[in-house]
């Protein structure tokens, strides 16, 4: 049955077999072999259908992650109130007047919803996902994308090196060439993951934080396709009566190269991506041909977009823990 579940995602299906075996559970034993199934770690059901996402047609794709987060909720919560009176037939004698200890429940760090929104914005558009690794070669993460050694463009990410050749990522741009010679064009795919600069640690700056780097290779993508393609998702995530502009920028990897801001009421405007079109220096580094294909890039930080969307002032509030202030999400 799981074989068949995971093949055609039918979650209708999925909900029906787990209310069906909840009704049945009497035990807490049961109840626990229930949750195993549809939310553990390796093999749990709703786990492994989440991976499936990438590998669906296009046109199948959309919303399926809202769908899939939705029927885990559900079943988390008829879990959570199915647990308590089983729990109580198993004691001989229990004062029910006697006030139970609050437990508290986890939740959805914010943080990982706008990730999470991010992907599902993208993957309507065809992006797939992939992560990368947070310890990289010097090569992958300035070299191949045209930033030699004693390149000015190295002083300003201010890199905690590991020795000569291995540092700790500063920008998952470093996945664009590591992706492009594993896979030819055309490409659409996103790199979340976390990176890290030696930043003094204020309200908009962390030494360790989030980025989303994305990736697009074909034979005909335009300027015009990447700025109406973020003004897409800025309107998607912010709203749609969001005002955006773009302005010419630098980096090294893309040319030409802009930034995209957002007019925040209040704030005025703000930039929330650097973008531009791939240098042809980085396709080549690559193994692509930039004769025969172009593509275009951007790279986000869902800090950013998490204290943007929320009304946060303070970067540091989305790493301390504090559960009076993650409890608000």
């Amino acid at each position: 049955m799981l074989e068949l579940v995971l093949m055609v995602l039918d979650l209708n299906e999925i909900e029906r077999l787990a209310l069906k075996e909840l009704s049945q559970a009497k035990t807490g034993a049961a109840l626990e072999k229930i949750r195993i199934k549809y939310f553990g770690r390796r093999r749990g059901i709703l786990q492994n259908v989440t991976k499936q996402i990438p590998k669906l047609p296009k046109e199948q794709k959309a919303g399926i992650g809202t769908k899939i987060n939705k029927l885990r909720t559900k079943l988390e919560q008829l879990l959570n109130q199915q647990a308590k009176p089983v729990s109580i037939k198993k004691e001989s004698s229990v004062d029910l007047t006697t006030p139970g200890k609050e437990i508290d429940l986890g939740g959805t760090h914010p943080l990982t919803s706008v990730i999470d929104e991010v992907k599902e914005i993208f993957h309507s558009l065809g992006f797939s996902w992939i992560d990368g690794p947070e310890v990289e070669l010097d090569a992958y993460n300035f070299q191949k994308l045209n930033m030699p050694q004693n390149h000015p463009a190295r002083d300003v990410q201010q890199t905690y090196y590991i020795n000569d050749e291995l540092l700790l990522r500063t920008h998952t741009s470093s996945m664009q060439v590591r992706y492009m010679e594993d896979h030819k064009p055309p490409i659409r795919v996103l790199f979340p993951g976390r990176c890290y600069r030696r930043d003094m640690p204020d309200s908009t700056h962390l030494p360790s934080f989030y980025q989303i780097e994305g990736l697009l290779i074909d034979d005909a993508s335009k300027m015009s396709d990447l700025i109406g393609t973020l003004d897409y998702f800025a309107k998607s995530f912010f709203g749609k009566n969001l005002k955006t502009r773009v302005y010419g920028h630098h980096f090294a990897y893309t040319e030409p190269s802009i930034e995209m801001e957002v007019y925040y009421p209040g704030k005025g405007w703000l930039e929330i991506l650097g973008a531009g079109m791939v240098n042809p220096i980085v396709l080549k580094n690559g193994r692509i041909d930039p004769n025969k294909f172009r593509g275009w890039a951007f790279g986000m930080g869902p800090d950013r977009l998490a204290l943007l969307k929320y009304g946060i002032s303070d970067i540091r509030s989305l790493y301390n823990s504090d559960l009076r202030f993650l409890k608000q999400f």
